[in-house]
């Protein structure tokens, strides 16, 4: 059901693991991953032992989706559910965490840009190039500079520095 005010779908009934699996866009394999990983609360369950999922399932699950999609690791993301679950937390660790986040968040962004200008100067040599014939391995080159570019530095680069 689709509230019209608040835009936003509105679970009313119990629902069974398939039905918030298809609801999330996952598995029920992956559903039942993140039960396992404490990232779902536990359902109750019928007397036939079928799980029976509510609205705080949904929320939750969509909730983890999204920060996955956001480059959060499932270990942050029981940190942050476990902070809310508390209800209160010190600011620092709020802060701290954040500021990690953003440091990573960062870091990915530049190696996106950076790879955003690599390609471009590529697709332009290509369509330069015309009819003639491109290696194959001019993807794999393209991201084998990243992969270089992403390597932590070794102990004799720090020293040269």
């Amino acid at each position: 059901m689709l509230d019209s005010i608040l835009e936003y779908k509105v679970y009313t009934l119990i629902m069974q693991i398939g039905q918030l699996a298809k609801e999330t866009g996952v598995s029920v394999q992956t559903v039942r991953f993140y039960e396992r990983g404490k990232l779902l609360p536990e359902p109750a369950r019928k007397e036939s032992g079928y799980r029976m999922y509510g609205p705080e399932h949904v929320k939750r699950l969509q909730f983890v989706l999204q920060s996955k999609a956001l480059g959060f690791s499932l270990a942050e993301i029981r940190e942050i559910l476990q902070m809310r679950e508390r209800g209160h937390c010190p600011c620092d660790d709020v802060i701290g965490f954040a500021e990690k986040h953003l440091k990573e968040v960062q870091r990915q962004i530049a190696e996106l840009s950076r790879f955003e200008d690599q390609l471009t100067r590529a697709l332009k040599q290509w369509r330069k190039a015309g009819d003639r014939d491109i290696s194959a391995d001019a993807i794999w080159i393209l991201i084998g500079r990243t992969m270089r570019s992403n390597q932590p530095e070794t102990r004799k680069q720090k020293r040269s520095k």
